[in-house]
């Protein structure tokens, strides 16, 4: 058992949903509104941070799904109506699924097994449902996962998407300005001098202060 607030390293047994970014209740706090999980924030937040493929921002003129108001549908039933329209789909179908395999996850970040659904008028719960979760789902390149642990170790995969965007970000804070389409030659170059030492931070760090652009900033 933990005791205290320092910080330390904690070891968690493999079949603990903890560890990483994808476990932390911060992040999946985050990916709600605070009452039910949101698919589609933890999707374009996976999109975003680990995969490096931000989607692009919502249309303005988005629907409403006012005929399912109401109605007690799971997160999955509900978005998969969503992607029946024709401005939603293109970007939905990339993004959804990823964060289907997050709903083994509340609101609040804690495990669950299944989704409670509630019909609620005033002060008084008309109607509820249970679902139980289906957190299979699909990355954009088409690695199919069924859960949370499978689809950590599918982005788990995608290691240098990853490393680059973490490039791309450190490269902004290093310069102090935006990342532009010019600074992708020091971005690969950066990424070339840390292959070697397999992406340790220390190594992407290094190359970005021994850089040209960043030594006559």
């Amino acid at each position: 058992k933990v005791r205290g607030s320092q910080f330390r390293k904690v070891q968690v047994a493999a079949d603990v949903p903890r560890g990483g970014f994808l476990g932390m209740a911060a992040v999946l706090a985050m990916g709600s509104d605070g009452e039910r999980s949101s698919p589609v924030e933890r999707g374009a937040w996976v999109m975003r941070k680990l995969l490096n493929d931000p989607p692009p921002p919502a249309p303005a003129n988005v629907p409403q799904l006012s005929r399912h108001a109401g109605k007690l549908l799971s997160a999955r039933e509900l978005l998969t109506a969503h992607m029946e329209e024709p401005q939603c789909s293109q970007c939905h179908r990339r993004i959804d699924p990823i964060g289907f395999g997050l709903e083994h996850f509340d609101a609040a970040g804690r495990w669950r097994e299944t989704e409670y659904t509630e019909n609620a008028g005033g002060n008084i719960v008309r109607k509820s449902k249970e679902h139980s979760i289906d957190a299979r789902g699909t990355l954009p390149d088409g690695s199919q996962f069924d859960g949370f642990f499978e689809l950590r170790d599918a982005l788990s995969r995608h290691e240098r998407a990853f490393v680059s965007g973490l490039t791309e970000n450190l490269i902004t804070y290093a310069l102090g300005r935006p990342y532009g389409l010019s600074d992708e030659a020091l971005r690969d170059k950066v990424l070339h001098q840390a292959e070697a030492s397999r992406f340790t931070l220390r190594s992407i760090i290094h190359a970005v202060v021994e850089s040209r652009e960043f030594r006559s900033k």
